[in-house]
């Protein structure tokens, strides 16, 4: 058997819109773990962002902050950080614009003043019905921004804005040549939200990285997302799956394409891929895209 090295998204991958995470994906680590094979967690979250029911599961590592930062055998093995001076350039010009934002660090998330309130604004327009938010009122993710610590920082690895009047093209031409700008991937903040991402910090790259640490080939690792952020993942790992939940244009960059988060999406590819063996035990959707 090939030792290979599994690379998961989290958000829209390991767990769906509402937070939920499948017993058949649960399942697929912990048996892809005991077969010998390398999990890791590959997210746009910081670690600070990741609950405990995600790490609980078991993994060899984690990707995070979109590939600024890995942590591996408890400690942070690689981080690329934002010049001070660019992190001063896009503080200032949120601050200018009413755009609110936060920076992640490798285990710290530090929001803008005016962040919470205007999360409140769109917390308030979920369904009320809607599973992500807690007895409190407050989303999981929530609890883990910092209102009152200094944005600028010299451990920043990303920023992520929230919807504002600015349009995002407008944003793109403020940066470009400094930052590479995306939708953001996690829809609760807004439909004009979106990440700022140092030039050539990725997913991708963070994984050839790991694969340089752990002496592994690239050729035998797999990538499993969903959204913009894992197009490098897509395209560089040995076998890029996206999820059936994934748009047609990230489908487009991936090897294949698995079934839905909620339809047993991450079983499905490790089945197809030999990281597992079939179980009648567990009955999941034999379709694939």
């Amino acid at each position: 058997m090939t030792r290979r090295i599994v690379f998961l998204d989290i958000d829209g991958t390991l767990i769906d819109d509402e937070e939920h995470i499948q017993p058949s994906t649960v399942e697929a680590v912990v048996r892809a773990r005991a077969a010998g094979h390398l999990l890791f967690i590959c997210t746009g979250r910081s670690r600070a962002e990741i609950y405990s029911q995600i790490l609980d599961i078991g993994f060899d590592g984690i990707v995070s902050a979109g590939g600024s930062f890995v942590w591996l055998a408890g400690e942070t093995r690689v981080s690329r950080t934002m010049p001070r001076e660019d992190a001063a350039f896009a503080i200032d010009y949120f601050t200018r614009a009413g755009i609110d934002f936060y920076v992640q660090s490798d285990s710290v998330v530090v929001a803008s003043r005016g962040f919470r309130a205007h999360l409140r604004r769109l917390l308030a327009a979920l369904p009320a019905d809607s599973n992500r938010v807690e007895a409190d009122g407050e989303l999981q993710f929530e609890k883990f921004f910092d209102e009152s610590g200094d944005v600028l920082r010299d451990d920043i690895g990303k920023m992520c804005f929230l919807s504002a009047e600015t349009p995002i093209d407008d944003i793109r031409a403020a940066f470009a040549g400094r930052f590479d700008v995306i939708h953001a991937t996690v829809p609760v903040l807004g439909p004009h939200s979106g990440e700022l991402l140092q030039r050539g910090v990725n997913k991708g790259s963070a994984i050839l990285e790991v694969c340089q640490i752990l002496g592994i080939d690239q050729a035998d690792t797999v990538g499993i997302g969903d959204s913009v952020n894992d197009i490098e993942m897509l395209e560089l790992t040995g076998i890029g799956i996206a999820m059936g939940n994934a748009p047609d244009a990230i489908k487009a960059h991936a090897d294949q394409v698995t079934t839905g988060v909620d339809d047993d999406g991450v079983w499905n590819a490790f089945v197809r891929n030999g990281l597992i063996a079939a179980d009648a035990s567990v009955v999941p959707s034999n379709a694939y895209v």
